[in-house]
């Protein structure tokens, strides 16, 4: 690493404070293992005295390795209340974080690939794309998916299944009693939404009941949650159409959808039952406390980063689908059909 002429300690500086060579020093830097610790140890109280700072664009040439991988999410937004730097920081990396449509994703990988990031942490709830397109967007660079995509084989990811948490929500409203279930979803683009909405009618139809009313709404972010989940409810109701329990989207949506039906006069669960997913943080403490399905991202986005690491130490790792299974919190807004 060559001496820089700004002022700022060199590696060369730090040598001679610890009274060790420049190579010792730079040993330090990279985590050598044949470093004596009361060599190591010198070296850091001389960088610290010092004040000196590694030159990482340097470091980058010289070892190909950023120590940084990018967290990408496509047409959406990343859950922030779900942590992702504890599954980063273990294990040395940096996180830089970006969101794209899918007309700029191309461009979004073109940036990672000259940033010399390591690895792609990929969140698109709404992409539809073939395997090796993605993989050759990507330019070699190791990916996981944090999406239930059940139709790619070739690229590693991690998922809930969208599909047994309906039945799960379903059976439960069936198993009380209601034979007349409606649905706020969120938007058909979305896959989770998607494969939600086609196992909620298929489960009715295989109990011989006519799927009820239901509406599309928006999830994307907090505020067109709650918006379209009121909307979707009232669209529900203003249909006229019979309904004895409901299945929406997630927690935030039925923030909403529980409003909309105090608006009209129905009362939770005695009139309408009402069974959401997500299991998020304020869904216990909603009046009544929601029954829902649980999703454990902090365990998803784990994962997820677990199989990223893994990809980075060997390119050459075999893909993996990894299908995670959701659980049933029964609270107070559902009840058996008086």
């Amino acid at each position: 690493m060559a001496e820089l002429k700004d002022g700022r300690p060199t590696i060369r500086d730090v040598a001679r404070e610890a009274g060790v060579s420049y190579q010792t020093v730079s040993r330090v830097l990279n985590d050598h293992p044949r470093v004596a610790p009361g060599t190591r140890e010198r070296v850091v109280r001389a960088m610290k005295k010092l004040g000196f700072q590694r030159n990482l664009a340097a470091q980058m040439l010289t070892t190909q390795r950023s120590q940084t991988i990018q967290v990408i999410t496509v047409d959406g937004k990343f859950p922030f209340d779900v942590p992702i730097l504890d599954s980063t920081q273990g294990e040395g990396y940096s996180a830089i974080y970006s969101e794209c449509t899918f007309e700029t994703l191309p461009q979004t990988l073109d940036t990672a690939a000259a940033r010399m990031v390591e690895g792609i942490f990929l969140y698109a709830p709404k992409l539809h794309i073939d395997d090796d397109d993605l993989l050759e967007l990507c330019h070699g660079i190791p990916l996981v998916r944090r999406d239930f995509a059940l139709d790619s084989k070739k690229i590693t990811w991690v998922g809930f299944d969208q599909i047994r948490a309906a039945q799960l929500a379903v059976q439960h409203l069936i198993d009380l009693g209601h034979h007349h279930i409606a649905e706020v979803t969120g938007t058909l683009k979305a896959i989770n939404a998607s494969l939600r909405h086609q196992a909620w009618e298929k489960t009715l139809r295989e109990h011989g009941l006519e799927p009820g009313p239901w509406a599309a709404g928006d999830f994307t972010t907090t505020k067109s949650a709650m918006q379209t989940g009121y909307e979707g409810m009232c669209q529900i109701l203003n249909s006229g159409e019979e309904f004895t329990a409901v299945v929406i989207a997630n927690d935030l949506m039925s923030i909403g959808a529980m409003h909309a039906l105090r608006e009209y006069g129905l009362r939770i669960p005695e009139d309408v039952s009402v069974v959401s997913f997500d299991d998020a943080p304020h869904a216990r403490y909603l009046d009544p406390p929601l029954t829902t399905v649980r999703f454990d991202f902090v365990l998803q986005n784990r994962l997820a980063f677990q199989f990223l690491f893994e990809l980075i130490r060997n390119p050459a790792m075999e893909p993996h689908q990894h299908v995670l299974l959701p659980d049933f919190v029964v609270r107070q807004s559902t009840m058996a059909l008086q």
